[in-house]
């Protein structure tokens, strides 16, 4: 993600859209009202511009619609012709949402989905139709289905959510993976493969392994030197993170301001990546939620501003030294080593597994700014007996 803008401003030949007035908070009311959890791509969508319904073009590529329609639209003549060519031109009626409130949305998304009311209760958010095809985005999943406007009749409750979820998981067609995917159709009408789920010359990219180091049971955490390029894919503090997390931490909270990433070096499931940290704007004294970075996640695109970056934090790459764990310091941040004593009571008492530490003292002329007063504070994390990743804060 995080390239939602882009593809937008592609569309933008003519008169420009409307930036969103919708924030974070907004579409959070919005999904509450309408009782229906939005993808983070969605929510992006939503708070970049305000974008009308309007027509669109999709050129397909692949068997399911490409070989079976046997016309191609042409933009020169206005009109539908006969093609027999491998790819083929549709028109795509988008339809869009009014995001100029709360309220404006709420009420638009209720009159379009007036006698459907089903279908958005079972997560789907209608998006337009090509030819007979009726196209909505699962929010629950995140993927992108077609389904034929007779097969919308085959349920057996037209009212009841579970029925539609049902329907559509029998009779739809996985058009595209997920949002994103289906704004880079409609955005930059490169051919589409709708079998193979790929767009014609796009690269396929193998992803990236983060730097990791294994078997790292125990050693020391030292500081490195700030710089003026961003850290990607390796433990760090500051800046923004490398990963785009599943849940993105609402921008208005007061708790959601990224703070650091330490990377699975053996310590859990191997899908697992590494954990994001998010505390306070000003300061380390709180740190509520952890995101889990699993493989698959998207890289973080810093230009989309879905996450904001602690302030006077600068970025610092925190380098992990093995080391014989009885060397290891009450009064150093590391990798395992005995529970500092402030957490040892805590940790006891909600069966969590310690795993390291991070002292204020760190990091220097208190950025980390735990205690406000001195630099005894420490941030101590370790697993929950789900296996969760649990961290608290301790002055």
């Amino acid at each position: 993600m995080g390239n939602i803008k882009g593809l937008l401003d592609l569309l933008q030949t003519g008169e420009r859209f409307e930036s969103s007035p919708l924030k974070a908070k907004d579409i959070t009311e919005i999904g509450k009202l309408l009782g229906i959890k939005f993808p983070a791509s969605y929510k992006e969508f939503l708070r970049t511009y305000k974008v009308p319904s309007s027509k669109a073009y999709i050129c397909f590529c692949g068997d399911s619609y490409a070989n079976s329609f046997g016309i191609s639209f042409s933009r020169e003549e206005n009109r539908y012709i006969d093609s027999e060519e491998d790819q083929i031109v549709i028109e795509f009626d988008w339809h869009n949402y009014d995001t100029s409130s709360v309220d404006a949305f709420v009420r638009s998304f209720r009159e379009k989905n007036d006698g459907t009311d089903a279908w958005a209760k079972a997560g789907f958010i209608y998006l337009g139709e090509f030819r007979g095809y009726q196209v909505y985005l699962d929010t629950k999943e995140d993927v992108v289905y077609s389904i034929y406007h007779e097969d919308l009749y085959e349920s057996e409750d037209y009212d009841d959510p579970k029925a539609r979820r049902a329907c559509m998981e029998e009779n739809a067609h996985e058009l595209c993976d997920n949002f994103e995917q289906f704004l880079k159709v409609i955005c930059t009408g490169k051919p589409f493969d709708e079998d193979e789920h790929v767009l014609y010359g796009e690269e396929q990219t193998e992803e990236q392994p983060a730097e990791t180091q294994a078997d790292l049971t125990s050693c020391v955490i030292r500081l490195g030197e700030a710089g003026s390029t961003p850290i990607k894919n390796r433990d760090k503090i500051g800046g923004y993170p490398t990963y785009l997390p599943d849940e993105v931490a609402e921008l208005d909270d007061s708790d959601s301001y990224f703070l650091m990433e330490i990377y699975n070096h053996g310590f859990a499931d191997p899908d697992i990546i590494c954990w994001q940290f998010y505390c306070m704007e000003m300061s380390a004294a709180m740190i509520k939620q952890v995101r889990e970075i699993r493989k698959g996640a998207k890289p973080y695109d810093d230009s989309s501003k879905l996450i904001r970056k602690r302030r006077w934090l600068h970025e610092f790459p925190l380098i992990l030294e093995s080391c014989d764990a009885k060397k290891l310091d009450e009064d150093q941040s590391r990798i395992g080593g005995k529970v500092p004593k402030k957490a040892k009571n805590a940790f006891k008492r909600k069966q969590i597994a310690y795993l390291g530490v991070i002292e204020e003292k760190l990091v220097p002329d208190k950025e980390l700014n735990i205690t406000y007063y001195d630099d005894d504070g420490c941030i101590v994390f370790g697993f929950d007996p789900a296996g969760k990743m649990h961290v608290e804060v301790f002055d």
